[in-house]
């Protein structure tokens, strides 16, 4: 059946003589979530954030005449509404009781918590493998040419094309950063802090941003501007080969809610009428991101 380790599952190790069990003590990459998200806890079944447009800019007052006023606005609520996710096995007692080699149910809590850590690295690389096509509260997907300001008109958190990855193009990307405003239309100052990769950059970013002189100067004189400007963080579960894009330091970005105060659940028992054993694991959290101000892309 599904799910449930038999004898007939590892039959080989019901007998004696092997020298050892292979594929099953690889070791995991570092935790790569925290690199993009912030991790909250969270106490409800889903939390809620509020964006606000503050005071537009002071106008003139003619002699004799009332100042002019303006008020705040909401722009857009966006909503993090938490989902389980899980995953059990079960393990028959004859297969416990035989098994020569390894400790059944201690390697199946090694393997649940292995499977909850992956999943929850995947989920939360699918906020940005789904960045060009899933909306956010304002409307718009995270990476867009029409995020909308509070008080009108739009802006842009992305380029209007695909750009592949390059110094000039780390370079424009900052500069459009240093021109990002608020929902009033006021400038914010918000500086890029990181930069995140597939793998496949890894090598091209390191020759672009490692290098004291910048890339490809045989100019000892020269400085690289981007040597100390940006921190790169490779992420292996990225999808394309050649999306990237910078992270800011703009307040309420990238938000990963945990509703359950362990983080993982592990729960076990023995089914009366069998005797297996049933092992479960569960995560509770949401993903996403707020304001997209905390992000800008290569476009699409």
């Amino acid at each position: 059946m599904p799910g449930i380790t038999s004898q007939s599952s590892e039959a080989r190790l019901l007998q004696e003589g092997i020298n050892a069990v292979a594929g099953m003590s690889y070791e995991d990459k570092p935790r790569q979530y925290d690199a993009i998200f912030e991790t909250k806890k969270s106490t409800k079944g889903y939390e809620v954030d509020v964006s606000l447009s503050g005071l537009g800019l002071a106008g003139s007052v003619p002699e004799g005449s009332s100042i002019g006023y303006d008020a705040e606005k909401q722009d857009f609520v966006t909503s993090y509404i938490h989902d389980v996710y899980g995953l059990g096995t079960t393990i028959t007692m004859q297969a416990q009781m035989n098994n020569l080699k390894r400790d059944l149910i201690m390697q199946a809590g090694t393997m649940l918590k292995r499977t909850l850590v992956h999943t929850d690295e995947q989920l939360a690389a699918d906020v940005i493998n789904n960045a060009y096509t899933v909306n956010i509260g304002d409307g718009q997907p995270l990476f867009s040419t029409a995020h909308v300001l509070g008080k009108g008109g739009t802006f842009s958190n992305q380029f209007t094309a695909f750009t592949p990855f390059s110094a000039s193009a780390l370079e424009d990307a900052n500069i459009a950063i240093d021109d990002f405003r608020d929902g009033a239309n006021l400038l914010a100052d918000v500086k890029a802090v990181k930069l995140h990769i597939p793998r496949q950059l890894r090598y091209d970013v390191s020759r672009v941003l490692e290098s004291v002189t910048g890339p490809n100067s045989a100019n000892t004189s020269t400085h690289n501007p981007m040597y100390d400007d940006v921190v790169p963080h490779v992420n292996n579960r990225f999808t394309s080969a050649t999306d990237w894009f910078l992270q800011t330091d703009a307040p309420n970005g990238f938000c990963r809610y945990e509703r359950f105060a362990e983080g993982y659940i592990f729960e076990t028992d023995n089914d009366f009428g069998t005797s297996n054993y049933r092992h479960k694991g569960l995560l509770y959290n949401s993903y996403g991101l707020t304001d997209p101000r905390a992000a800008f892309g290569s476009g699409t």
